[in-house]
């Protein structure tokens, strides 16, 4: 095997900086150069002639898997003269470590594509404890070589089982066992066996024992209850974002019983809503004119009053077109027999404004908040609302912080981690490509470039296409010739431009138009780049811009064009994002309670529903942690000058 990988620094004068071919291991002294990056402690190594990543990794005490995520180049390889972030662990934090024990192995015939660190991931051991039982395997791997795997014995001791369990029956996964069967063969709620293993956040692990408890309590209502992608089959355990998002959805639907049993017609009171929006009424004194007075007269009489629509304080028009979209979609939620209250709040800005609305009766009777809009407000109504079990919506911002902790919070814009996340799979689906990654160097957004590049790796060395990866990293000056160097005349290649900055885009994307009359490339760019307003459209289209999103309004969809004329009608106006954005979360989240009632928080992986600008997806990180919207869709900009959305998290099309 050989992975054929390119690093291109192009300087001004277009120099570059050739990869280094490890040979035969030589000894590693430990540095003593140590940095803070991000409140975080590492030692900076420069790798020598010879060195290997285990030897490194030995001489830190630092397992390889730790050195691969701090510094994502050093998956396909060392280079020589290259610094490495080693994480910085203290003796005492070394001696806390628990030495594994020698014990019992399984044998595993290596395949096409395997990889040490495909071995790591997918029995979830070190690698230095398939090092440990194969030497000399850090120097490659043979296809029909047989390798040593540690015996997964370790699940029942990072579960902390006991050998003798009169509560649980200990169950080891066979390959395709669900939950949902599972339940079938003991006669056991799928929620049951989610409780009594507190570690199931991505589903069955064939070979993993867990617990099956032989009693069940009556009350389900004082645990907290994991949400996960509970009932895919049993497999090779495989990173939960390859899923198909939909047949998990559809799994789950079957084997949580609680998901279908709401009966709507049953039940004998409204839903409690309530929106809370800066809408700074006070800066507003809009007035109805007597049929008497003109617009002149009005003005005299008037001064301090907003008299037209144009005339409104400009912080409130944005949430005002998001309360008119969510109004429209109460409306339509009330023609199908749903019965709402709608409590509207204006929190203008002000935590005390926020504190006061808390201490009122109707907010404290809510079965669902929406809003507050800015961080400093969701904080507080977050808290309340854990406090209370009662679930909040977080509408606009990306920020995940009040996510920790707090299972009852949702938050509809996704992070940039998430874009990325789902970016990088999609790019995965042009194997055999020539990739470049283009940016300028720049420090401040080094971070993202980082991000992305390890995104794309990881997702790579999942499948057997990382040993014929392509993948060429360019700092870009202001030269042409430096990008024709980087692309592959007879070969697609897959342009990756991770920058937010406008001008260097435009000036990027007008010298690729230049070289697309004679190469295939095809650009990938960031959703940002839809707010940029001096970019060539042609070029987007020649070179077929894709860009991951989570909003994006097709104007040729029926349901848009219906949306359109009922807030036209109702309002006179044309709506901008807010108003759809509005629309999609009132929408959902009431056909959410509609379905499955004011407790559908476990329900949402099973929750499909047409919405304007989105497809929602929620999932959470961990059992204790609030849920994210992880519906990103892959916009792709055509030849035939069309802009498509693929599809919830994109597959090859």
């Amino acid at each position: 095997m050989h992975i054929r990988f390119f690093i291109l620094f192009i300087l001004c004068l277009g120099s570059s900086v050739n990869g280094y071919s490890q040979t035969v291991p030589v000894e590693v002294v430990r540095s003593e150069d140590k940095i803070v990056i991000g409140r975080k402690v590492y030692y900076i190594h420069i790798v020598k002639p010879g060195q290997t990543l285990y030897s490194i990794s030995r001489a830190y005490n630092i397992p390889q898997k730790e050195i691969l995520l701090e510094n994502p180049n050093t998956y396909l390889g060392l280079q020589a003269g290259e610094a490495l972030k080693i994480p910085f662990v203290s003796e005492e934090e070394q001696q806390a470590i628990p030495d594994k024990q020698d014990g019992d192995y399984t044998l595993h015939p290596i395949e096409q594509g395997q990889t040490l660190f495909f071995l790591s991931r997918a029995y979830d051991v070190e690698i230095d404890e398939i090092i440990r039982l194969n030497p000399g395997v850090e120097e490659g791997l043979q296809i029909g070589q047989v390798v040593k795997i540690p015996a997964r014995k370790v699940y029942l001791e990072r579960e902390g089982f006991p050998s003798e369990d009169d509560m649980y029956i200990h169950h080891k996964v066979e390959r395709g066992e669900t939950l949902y069967s599972l339940s079938r063969q003991y006669d056991v709620p799928v929620r049951a066996i989610r409780r009594a293993n507190d570690r199931l956040i991505w589903g069955l692990k064939y070979g993993e024992y867990i617990r099956i408890p032989k009693e069940v309590e009556d009350d389900p209502e004082e645990i907290e209850i994991p949400l996960i992608p509970d009932d895919h089959i049993a497999e090779e355990p495989v990173p939960a974002d390859l899923y198909d998002a939909d047949a998990l959805a559809d799994a789950d639907a079957l084997a949580d019983a609680d998901c279908i049993g709401f009966d709507l017609a049953g039940y004998d009171r409204p839903f409690n809503v309530t929106l809370m929006l800066p809408l700074f009424i006070d800066r507003n004194y809009p007035v109805e004119l007597p049929d008497t007075v003109d617009k002149e007269q009005a003005r005299e009489l008037y001064p301090d009053y907003v008299l037209t629509v144009n005339e409104l304080y400009r912080g409130t028009v944005p949430f005002l077109e998001f309360y008119e979209g969510a109004r429209l979609a109460i409306d339509s939620l009330l023609n199908a027999g749903l019965s709402v209250n709608l409590n509207v709040y204006d929190t203008e800005r002000s935590t005390e404004k926020v504190r006061q609305i808390m201490l009122e009766q109707e907010f404290r009777n809510s079965d669902l908040i929406i809003g507050p809009v800015y961080p400093e407000n969701m904080r507080i109504v977050a808290d309340w609302a854990q406090r209370n079990r009662v679930n909040v919506v977080s509408p606009l911002t990306s920020r995940t912080e009040l996510l920790t902790g707090n299972p009852y919070l949702f938050q509809v814009t996704p992070s940039a981690s998430v874009e990325l996340e789902q970016a990088s799979i999609f790019i995965t689906n042009f194997p055999g490509s020539n990739f470049v990654l283009l940016h300028k160097g720049d420090m401040f957004e080094q971070e993202l470039v980082e991000s992305f590049k390890s995104n794309i790796f990881r997702h790579f060395s999942y499948n057997s296409n990382f040993d014929n990866l392509v993948f060429k990293e360019l700092i870009y000056t202001d030269a042409t010739t430096q990008i024709e160097q980087s692309l592959v005349p007879g070969k697609k290649n897959i342009v990756i431009v991770p920058s937010s900055d406008q001008a260097f885009v435009s000036d990027v994307l007008m010298r690729l138009n230049i070289l697309s009359r004679n190469f295939d490339i095809t650009i990938f760019g960031l959703n940002d780049w839809q707010r940029f307003a001096n970019l060539e459209v042609q070029y987007l289209h020649n070179m077929e811009l894709h860009f991951a999103s989570p909003f994006f309004i097709d104007y040729n969809d029926e349901n848009v064009k219906d949306f359109l004329r009922r807030y036209r009608r109702n309002y006179n106006t044309e709506p901008s994002h807010y108003g759809f954005r509005g629309y999609d979360i009132m929408f959902y989240f009431l056909q959410a309670m509609k379905r499955y009632g004011p407790d559908f928080r476990d329900c949402l992986p099973a929750m499909r529903t047409d919405l304007l600008q989105a497809d929602f997806l929620f999932r959470k990180s961990d059992y204790r942690n609030g849920l994210e919207n992880n519906g990103i869709s892959i916009v792709k900009y055509d030849k035939d000058l069309n802009i498509k959305r693929l599809g919830l998290n994109a597959r090859m099309q």
